[in-house]
């Protein structure tokens, strides 16, 4: 049979300094508002407020014009399907 050693006190403290180093990078980041990891745990906390977007059929331009300006100030994305 293969005995695995065990870890000696010396690999015990480098894998906790190597765990604590990563912790400190991570809450530098964390606190710095223009770094990526501050960015996307903003973004993850974002998820789920605000309204869903909604698919509206629209059978006229009268009703695409109405709805285009409409919805000034926020994005609008309009959406040309034909079933042929």
């Amino acid at each position: 049979m293969l005995e695995v050693p065990e870890k000696t006190s010396k690999g015990r403290w480098l894998t906790l300094a190597a765990l604590l180093i990563v912790l400190m990078v991570a809450g530098i980041q964390l606190a710095n508002p223009h770094s990526y990891l501050s960015e996307a745990a903003a973004r993850i906390g974002e998820m789920g407020s605000g309204p869903d977007a909604a698919l509206t059929d629209i059978y006229s331009i009268d009703q695409v014009k109405a709805a285009f300006n409409g919805g000034a100030g926020h994005p609008r994305l309009i959406l040309l399907l034909s079933p042929t």
